[in-house]
């Protein structure tokens, strides 16, 4: 599972080290960068609620294993694309097949370990995505210069088939129900009644949601554009920003154990952390080159750490409506960085390019700006909106 993991975000972040050699291959603009760059997020976040409901359903080892066997093929078909259709077709394939990578993840843990233990293990699990995102820096720029993108996709095909053989002969069998679909659609449906679910969305989507999208692709072109930075140098940062991932995803075990010791509830500790990150956008939308290291780092440490979201929300219910709490929530997350990673590039297609083919600084101020000013929004009602502890409706599964 940590293996898939790690493959789902390598595919998520890849793009922004591919960018210019995509561009350069086929002719991109911004606009269809941020496009081929999203399908994977729509694909992914269209798959959301439909495999929720198959985990519940057939169990975590047959649903993972089989999505994966998808991704490969994906991966095989972005290597021998010749075309941007083509690319794009490929690049759905791959979102589709890792859409629950992490999501039946959770449902394994919540399943299966003491709720204490949880935080810890999503933890060390998303070590093995901050990992994925590393890869996708330097490595692959390394990479880049002696076989090329095609090559790397073939060898991504390989060992993705790899995993899906391994998570099909050695995972176990999570429990399966035998309720009926129109029952597993009711539970969903209480789950998008409760009032914490709507409160938690909207912050959701503009810190994990806008964080997709920018180590997906903007991260890598605003280092490029706003910092000037060649290449080379981009790449050492975007695995900086990884690297910031790591240790986030690390620290989001101590970080909650810490947070309840001080009386403190998971959902608090995201909101000070939704806080740090949208001032830390702020000082990007305003082209503040001599901070790049820290900014970015912060980006990548904060990702996984708000993230905790899914974790309140799951525990709310039962452990049988795991699948369905997680892909619940994801589903809206995944759609929204779909469209803001497509938004971004419309906004800059609103200027003209210099010689050297660079956006200008107030563009990317005009795009990151804006996501700012639309968090600090959803920040204050995710305070102020309502209930913050347990849902307010106990539909079909939850628990106190």
């Amino acid at each position: 599972m940590a293996f898939g993991y790690l493959l789902s975000y390598l595919f998520r972040t890849i793009n922004a080290a591919l960018a210019p050699y995509l561009a350069s291959d086929f002719g991109l603009t911004a606009s269809s960068l941020g496009l081929l760059t999203s399908t994977y997020l729509l694909a992914f976040g269209l798959m959301q609620i439909p495999l929720g409901l198959m985990i519940d359903r057939f169990g975590v080892r047959r649903v993972q294993g089989i999505n994966l066997l998808v991704t490969a093929c994906g991966a095989g078909l972005f290597a021998a694309a010749e075309s941007l259709g083509l690319l794009m077709v490929a690049r759905a394939m791959i979102g589709a097949g890792v859409a629950v990578s992490l999501m039946a993840s959770f449902a394994s843990f919540i399943i299966w370990l003491p709720p204490r233990r949880v935080p810890l293990a999503i933890g060390l699990l998303m070590g093995f995505g901050g990992l994925g995102a590393m890869l996708a820096g330097a490595p692959v720029e390394f990479l880049m210069e002696t076989v090329g993108w095609r090559t790397i996709f073939f060898g991504l095909a390989i060992a993705t088939f790899a995993v899906s053989v391994a998570v099909l002969l050695l995972l176990p069998d999570s429990p399966r129900q035998s309720s009926s679909w129109s029952r597993l659609l009711s539970g969903l449906a209480a789950i998008y009644a409760t009032r914490l679910f709507w409160r938690i969305v909207p912050l959701a989507i503009l810190t994990c949601g806008t964080a997709f999208a920018l180590q997906g692709l903007w991260a890598g072109l605003w280092l490029s554009d706003v910092a000037g930075f060649e290449q080379g140098q981009v790449a050492a940062y975007l695995s900086i920003m990884a690297f910031g991932l790591l240790v986030g995803s690390i620290a989001c075990g101590p970080m909650a154990s810490l947070s309840e010791r001080c009386g403190l509830s998971l959902v608090h500790l995201v909101g000070a952390l939704s806080l740090v990150f949208f001032v830390t956008l702020a000082l990007l939308s305003a082209g503040l080159a001599d901070l790049a290291l820290p900014c970015w780092f912060l980006v990548g440490f904060l990702i996984n750490p708000m993230s905790l979201t899914y974790v309140v929300l799951a525990q709310s219910f039962t452990p049988d409506m795991a699948g369905r709490v997680n892909t619940g929530i994801n589903v809206l997350v995944i759609l929204g960085s779909f469209l803001l990673q497509a938004a971004i590039g419309w906004v800059l297609d609103l200027w003209e390019t210099d010689r050297a083919g660079r956006y200008p600084v107030e563009a990317y101020a005009t795009a990151f700006g804006t996501l700012t000013a639309l968090g600090l929004l959803a920040l204050v009602w995710y305070w102020f909106g309502g209930d913050r502890g347990a849902p307010a409706d106990r539909g079909d599964g939850a628990r106190d």
